[in-house]
């Protein structure tokens, strides 16, 4: 087995001390800095992190409330959400960013790059939120769906280990915040921020994503100033869970080409 690339960090904001996953520091690259999605925490995204970390350098914080980050306010939107992470941000003493933003995290992604645009260097929305598409008594169907049809991939210890254990904790001792970040998810609508969005935009995203529709990422596309879509065949809204390999090596190509140019 090789070694984790990844230590286990913590930083104390004003309100609340956030739990971050790093890898060693490359101060000839601009850092990555990974936002998981609803009602889990960095540890379902172990595979991908590592893949990541081996690269380039890779910031990966529970989001605040959420698991090893605990908050004592309810959050309300994305912006309280983003504006911890810029926090979070400034106390690592970070000068730019590339953010992967997953499902709520997208949401979160977007709402920062129009608070600091300075900050950040580029954007990855995987299945990200941001246009509300499904309601909640279809959601619970949808996600019902996808669940059931991700049984068949053999990745036991994801499916009945780190992600029912990391959304359970999450839902006991974080009641109040894991409920609000799902009504954000389905119902704030961020397409008056995505015009204002600087950085470039690589949105990847499962053609087979019945909890935030490829459809979203198309209407994104329109109304982002600099984006491109890649739709894969795999998965569902967490593919890049099951296939860690394939969302590692896109969003590096990416990256690197920002880098680059």
């Amino acid at each position: 087995m090789l070694k984790s690339q990844l230590i286990n960090r913590r930083a104390d904001l004003r309100d609340c001390s956030i739990f971050y996953q790093r890898s060693e520091f490359n101060s000839n690259l601009v850092p990555i800095l990974f936002l998981h999605g609803w009602g889990i925490s960095t540890e379902p995204y172990q595979e991908v992190l590592e893949l990541i970390a081996r690269q380039h350098t890779i910031i990966a914080p529970d989001l605040p409330s959420f698991a090893r980050s605990p908050y004592p306010h309810l959050i309300p939107d994305y912006d309280t959400y983003a504006k911890l992470i810029v926090e979070l941000i400034e106390a690592l003493n970070l000068e730019q960013v590339h953010i992967i933003g997953h499902s709520i995290g997208g949401g979160i992604a977007i709402t920062l790059d129009t608070l600091v645009p300075n900050k950040v260097k580029s954007i990855v929305l995987l299945n990200s939120t941001g246009i509300p598409s499904v309601s909640l008594p279809e959601i619970v169907v949808r996600r019902a769906i996808e669940m059931t049809a991700q049984i068949s991939i053999p990745k036991l210890k994801l499916q009945f280990v780190d992600i029912p254990q990391v959304f359970t904790h999450n839902l006991l001792f974080n009641t109040g915040n894991v409920i609000q970040a799902l009504l954000i998810s389905l119902y704030k609508d961020l397409r008056h921020l995505l015009p204002k969005v600087q950085a470039p935009c690589l949105l990847l995203w499962s053609e087979k994503d019945l909890t935030t529709p490829l459809s979203a990422a198309q209407e994104m596309e329109k109304l982002l100033p600099n984006a491109r879509t890649i739709a894969v065949e795999e998965g569902c809204h967490e593919w890049g869970l099951w296939h860690p390999e394939k969302l590692a090596s896109i969003t590096l190509d990416f990256i690197r080409e920002i880098e680059l140019s």
